[in-house]
């Protein structure tokens, strides 16, 4: 006996938390994404880019762990920043064998392009919100990601 499948509804009659959040976080990606391409740049060398955007200086294992890659996984996309041109690397002061690793020039200017526009898909998604809702959206979002061990609201600023 064969089903027969009902064409998917434009709006979903009670969706629950997790579906909403799919729906968006993908929904944000994938545009966020196709905005990336034009500056020949992938998810993951963005999150790099913009990670060392604010704290320069990341050895290859720091920005692992600040992007949540494995350690081969963050040496991939440094390899192809470094070959791209978008960050260079330096030997540490207090370690020999550790390289920092930097934006160049083109790289602050690529991922500077990249946050405009992912600011600009924040603005786009947040348009139907006031300011204190947007802020109690983050303000939720972090505690969100708190109540799941993620860092993002509790790990302090590298000085």
């Amino acid at each position: 006996m064969s089903r027969r499948l009902l064409a998917s509804p434009s709006v979903s009659p009670d969706p629950t938390l997790r579906h909403v959040l799919r729906h968006v976080a993908r929904t944000y990606q994938a545009q966020l994404t196709e905005q990336f391409q034009q500056y020949g740049i992938s998810d993951a060398e963005y999150t790099v880019l913009f990670v060392l955007k604010r704290m320069p200086g990341l050895s290859s294992a720091e920005i692992s762990r600040w992007t949540a890659v494995t350690a081969q996984g963050g040496n991939q996309i440094v390899k192809s920043l470094l070959t791209q041109g978008l960050v260079s690397r330096r030997p540490s002061s207090d370690h020999g064998r550790v390289l920092l690793i930097e934006l160049t020039s083109e790289g602050r200017r690529i991922v500077d392009a990249c946050e405009r526009h992912a600011n600009a898909l924040e603005d786009q998604m947040c348009a139907a919100m006031a300011p204190q809702e947007r802020a109690d959206f983050m303000r939720l979002l972090r505690l969100a990601a708190d109540g799941l061990g993620s860092p993002i609201s509790t790990v302090s600023r590298r000085s």
